[in-house]
């Protein structure tokens, strides 16, 4: 084959390697292996960080460019702030602020403003005499780091949400 190539290339269009444009470069700073909420987000961050350090070349692999079946897609894309560590939950009120404020930082000039339809709703866990100390626990590390979180009696939670079980529950956090 190197020896056809090297034959045929002098003076000749034959090519031995056909060159598609859609290939990603073959050269990056950083690759991002998977191109759903988290690894977009992070090329987005390094990129605003990049007005700093000038030409700093991101790559983002995703094995499905339809995104039709990718996780993010599929999901329900809740973002959840009952963490038990201060960075979770941060990195947390931080996703929700963007997604609430998303085209301050998405628009398109002379295009429609994004309508992600972000709906905060809240999540609801659940906890059992054994663990309810630790979602406690949680409860006071998310506090302190911002998160706006209450804990509920059973009675309180069959109040808000009466199709819900409680049988066992002690102590809810929403």
């Amino acid at each position: 084959m190197r020896k056809k190539a090297v034959d045929a290339m002098p003076g000749s269009s034959w090519m031995p390697f056909q060159i598609n444009p859609n290939l990603p470069p073959e050269t990056a700073d950083i690759v991002i292996v998977g191109g759903g909420v988290v690894g977009w987000s992070i090329a987005y961050w390094l990129k605003q960080k990049e007005k700093l350090s000038r030409g700093m070349r991101v790559l983002v692999v995703e094995r499905d460019p339809t995104y039709s079946q990718a996780s993010t897609v599929l999901s329900a894309g809740g973002i959840r702030q009952q963490f038990s560590l201060p960075e979770n939950i941060h990195l947390s009120l931080a996703s929700a602020d963007f997604m609430r404020n998303i085209n301050e930082h998405l628009s398109v000039v002379n295009e429609d403003p994004v309508d992600l339809q972000f709906n905060q709703s809240g999540y609801l866990f659940l906890a059992s005499e054994e663990v309810a100390h630790i979602m406690e626990q949680n409860y006071d590390t998310q506090r302190l780091a911002g998160a706006k979180v209450s804990l509920l009696s059973p009675q309180q939670v069959k109040k808000k949400f009466p199709w819900i079980n409680t049988e066992g529950v002690v102590l809810a956090s929403y």
